[in-house]
């Protein structure tokens, strides 16, 4: 496949669109990527899994079908997105949807050939076993177009995203953003290794590793790029970086103060519930100091980044534009909505806390998420992410200290 980006100038002005021969970038990552995930899912993750014992050979052929069209629809979507997003940059939008659309006559042959050659790869345990070297020979040839096609998929795929990060307006707050949750979510896992959601399946340290880098680059990395790109626009006045040099300084000085104050704030009225009768066992006692204090970063920056940069500013936009002559309840309909997520996703925790009765429940529900969930969202909206950042982990580091 050739990547071909060019544009003919003559075509341009005459307003004429000259259809392209070659497929472009866009239509390029999109076919590569799907078949690259089609062949990785059903052929590579088979052998893993029959190798494992995970699997019985006997499903293979089932097996390598079904995880074929998970891995290459997996596959066309994030091709999608980043042939959008990672366009050459004289090529529009609708441009690369266009070319995309070209590549569609290429992508359906494209795809039954990686299936039968993900079939193949699946079946080289097998082969292998029952010593067909001929089937054996097979396999091996469909390993090496897996791992070509892949290769073509990642080297584009580097290409695309490199073209993306220089288009991306906030990529300097949205890197370091990103690096942030990296970093206190690998931490966070050392202290804490992982349970899947709704099981009791703990994850040993290598698949919590994977499982952070998939949280960090599959799920915040866009919800922080569209959160600042909604945020940026709808509150123009949080740009710091507009501001002299002492307007800067007084209000980064005065945002710390504030997040100070509610943190501690927070932390007092939820310490009678670790030192009252419930006596709840507190983080530091559980995790120990230096344990208790990396969690406390980890939450405040993936609860604040996920309910507030992301989830508070959508909700305004979509009030805002829904109800236009509610637009002065929007801000409160935004902290509601991030508030009422908030305390969907961590009511699964409080089981385990062995509250007495549903008072007990529902009063450390209101007092340990939903209000301070609120404040987060107050602060969030009057002095921007860093302040709710800022008294959401002073909250938990307080209330682990002032609970001992």
């Amino acid at each position: 496949m050739n990547a071909q980006t060019n544009h003919s100038p003559a075509a341009a002005d005459l307003g004429t669109t000259v259809p392209h021969r070659g497929v472009e970038l866009p239509a390029a990552l999109t076919i590569a990527w799907s078949l690259a995930g089609g062949m990785l899912f059903g052929g590579a993750a088979v052998v893993l899994m029959i190798l494992t014992g995970r699997m019985s050979g006997h499903l293979m052929l089932t097996a390598s079908a079904t995880l074929f069209a998970l891995g290459a629809l997996a596959g066309l979507v994030h091709g999608v997105a980043l042939g959008i997003l990672g366009r050459p940059e004289t090529m529009t939008v609708r441009e690369s949807i266009s070319a995309m659309v070209h590549g569609l006559l290429y992508l359906v042959p494209a795809l039954l050939l990686g299936w039968l050659v993900a079939g193949w790869v699946a079946a080289l345990p097998l082969a292998w076993t029952g010593k067909h070297f001929i089937a054996v020979a097979i396999s091996a040839l469909a390993w090496v177009a897996m791992i070509v096609t892949a290769y073509f998929a990642g080297s584009i795929g580097v290409r695309a995203v490199g073209l993306a990060y220089r288009r991306w307006p906030h990529r300097a707050l949205g890197s370091a953003l990103v690096g942030a949750v990296a970093a206190t979510t690998v931490a966070a896992f050392f202290v804490q290794p992982p349970t899947i959601w709704f099981t009791h399946t703990r994850l040993a340290m290598p698949g919590a590793l994977l499982l952070a880098f998939i949280v960090t680059f599959w799920f915040y990395g866009p919800i922080i790029a569209v959160g600042l790109w909604f945020v940026k626009r709808i509150r123009p006045e949080l740009r710091e970086a507009d501001m002299p040099l002492p307007a800067t300084l007084k209000r980064i000085g005065s945002s710390a103060g504030i997040a100070m104050a509610a943190g501690l704030a927070l932390a007092v009225i939820a310490l009678p519930f670790y030192r009252g009768a419930l006596g709840l066992p507190s983080d530091v006692e559980r995790l120990g100091f230096a344990g208790a204090m990396t969690m406390a970063l980890a939450q405040a920056f993936s609860d604040e980044l996920f309910f507030r940069l992301f989830t508070m500013t959508v909700a305004y936009v979509l009030a805002v534009r829904l109800m236009p002559r509610q637009g002065k309840h929007a801000v409160a309909i935004a902290i509601t909505v991030g508030a009422a997520l908030d305390l969907f996703v961590h009511l699964r925790d409080l089981p385990a806390f062995g509250l007495p009765g549903a008072l007990a429940i529902s009063s450390y529900a209101a007092v340990r998420i939903a209000i301070p969930a609120i404040a987060f969202g107050f602060l969030f909206w009057k002095r921007g992410l860093g302040t709710a950042v800022g008294a959401h982990v002073v909250s938990g580091a307080a209330l682990g200290i002032l609970a001992l």
